[in-house]
């Protein structure tokens, strides 16, 4: 194909394992292929196989129909530390991307080749979540996705989620058991042991204590869904903390509200970055309606919180809003609608404590249904993000929002991709700095297509893609945060060391920088 190859760079998160009481250092790093300088030293590869976990396969007749898509991004496996023999390598193994149920080895839907969307729909009712598995020349870069649509009943709205890896350790902020507000709390195990989660609660008076909270076991190929309106149910502000103190699970929210019998909007509230001094939520939508941001402090001292947002034209402290305190433990709200005018932003939280962020943007007004949109604090772009799907059609429209705190413009490249891997749309943007640009997405005559972000140059870049549909009732929309997608990992040098059989990851871009 003469498609241009989007360089996909490294991922990683950067590890440090505590033995004894005594730190292990990270060793340095060889590109594998080199052996003279490889010896005894771990080497980078190509991402050989990963799985990706949807959390729900909702479908009700004439209501509500999900969709999970899933593709490898155009790519050329030569991101920094992998040596040419290793991408080579890579790029000729036999591949695989996969949709299949949980606890299931037999594929509802596949593709074989980097740049093809697998895509499966969802059409009957008590389908069991669904994974993603890539593996060979499709694994780097890959990336899934489920999207629900409802037209009507009390979930009506758009509800989007990434599929995720598992982990062991997830934050969720925003959701609350408010009359009328449900949030409910996915956890799946999609690996041969079982898991042993915690949760930890954080609500607008403080900690939450929960005995149900604590040892929830999860066992292998299974998934437990935690109602947190239950849990919870004096709490009308809530932040959630998950904890896998055995195994790992892939974790994921759904917050819903209704007013009496008229639906006020559901979506997927991203899984945020871990409570930090310094975050930032991109993504906050242009337009009427509400604009909240919420902040956690779990630790226990009170935060002094000063808050920064990104708009069109430059950074700004927003008046009676550049310092507040949120006490330990507490989630505080604040409204941005005032200070944004109807412009599309993005919120730096800084703090003299950890704490970590979401925002919440509504869209409908009056007595008729509403949807509701989540962005949440998240790590600046290493590489190329992709956003599997996204609709288009007459009287729905997609753009992206992209931010950066930088002091000085920074540039992206945006391709947009059929199902079958034709570029149906590119184009160039820059972000002035300390700024946020909305960036109108407009493929060229196909239903549905693929999004790929790659930041070019200039400094840190975070985004969301914003979906927005007309309806009779009032629009819906849905948010999807953008991450890096990613590529390589670390294999552990092989010698006798309890250091050995530590994949390390490291921060290729930290926040910030």
């Amino acid at each position: 194909m003469s498609n241009p190859f989007v360089r996909l760079g490294a991922v990683v998160v950067a590890a440090a394992v505590l033995v004894g009481g005594a730190t292990l250092a990270t060793p340095a790093l060889t590109s594998a292929g080199e052996p003279a300088q490889a010896a005894g030293r771990p080497t980078r590869v190509p991402l050989d196989r990963t799985t990706l976990v949807c959390p729900e396969s909702r479908y009700v007749p004439s209501e509500s129909a999900t969709d999970v898509t899933a593709v490898a991004a155009p790519a050329r496996i030569d991101a920094p530390g992998v040596g040419a023999q290793a991408a080579r390598r890579g790029a000729a193994a036999p591949g695989k991307l996969a949709v299949l149920p949980l606890g299931s080895a037999k594929p509802l839907t596949s593709v074989d080749q980097r740049e093809r969307l697998a895509a499966y729909e969802v059409r009957k009712d008590r389908t069991p979540p669904l994974l993603v598995n890539a593996q060979g020349a499709v694994a780097p870069g890959a990336a899934a996705g489920q999207f629900t649509r409802s037209g009507s009943g009390p979930l009506r709205g758009l509800a989007e989620a990434p599929c995720t890896q598992p982990g062991t350790q997830f934050w969720f902020v925003g959701t609350g058991s408010a009359l009328g507000q449900h949030g409910r709390l996915y956890l799946t195990n999609s690996d041969e042991g079982s898991a042993q989660v915690d949760l930890r609660l954080y609500d607008e008076k403080g900690p939450v204590d929960a005995d149900a909270a604590r040892g929830l076991t999860v066992a292998p190929g299974r998934q437990t869904v935690v109602e947190l309106d239950k849990l919870a149910p004096t709490s009308k502000r809530l932040a959630v903390a998950v904890v896998a103190q055995r195994g790992r699970v892939a974790a994921a929210l759904r917050n819903d509200a209704q007013d009496a019998d008229t639906a006020m909007g559901v979506d997927w509230i991203p899984s945020a970055s871990a409570p930090a001094k310094q975050v930032l939520v991109p993504g906050v939508a242009p337009g009427d309606g509400e604009r909240v941001l919420s902040v956690v402090a779990p630790a226990d001292s009170t935060a002094s919180v000063n808050l920064s947002v990104l708009g069109p034209d430059g950074t700004f402290r927003p008046s009676g809003l550049g310092d507040l305190e949120v006490k330990p433990g507490t989630v505080a709200e604040i409204p941005l609608q005032e200070a944004l005018r109807k412009q599309a932003g993005a919120v730096r939280v800084e703090s003299d404590v950890p704490v970590t962020a979401t925002v919440r943007s509504v869209f409908g007004s009056g007595s008729k249904p509403h949807d509701v949109a989540y962005s949440a604090a998240s790590a600046s772009l290493a590489g190329p993000a992709v956003v599997p799907s996204t609709d288009a059609g007459e009287g729905r429209s997609a753009s992206l929002l992209l931010s950066s705190p930088s002091q000085q413009a920074v540039n992206a490249s945006v391709r947009l991709y059929s199902d079958d891997g034709r570029e149906v749309g590119s184009t160039k943007v820059t972000v002035r700095p300390g700024s946020t640009v909305e960036t109108k997405l407009e493929p060229k005559d196909v239903s549905r297509y693929t999004v790929v972000v790659t930041p070019d140059s200039g400094g840190p870049l975070f985004g969301t893609r914003l979906r927005v549909e007309d309806d009779p009732d009032g629009p819906m929309a849905s948010s999807w945060t953008l991450t890096s997608a990613e590529s390589t990992v670390v294999r552990p040098a092989a010698r006798s060391d309890i250091g050995a059989g530590i994949g390390v990851r490291e921060t290729v871009d930290p926040m910030f920088r």
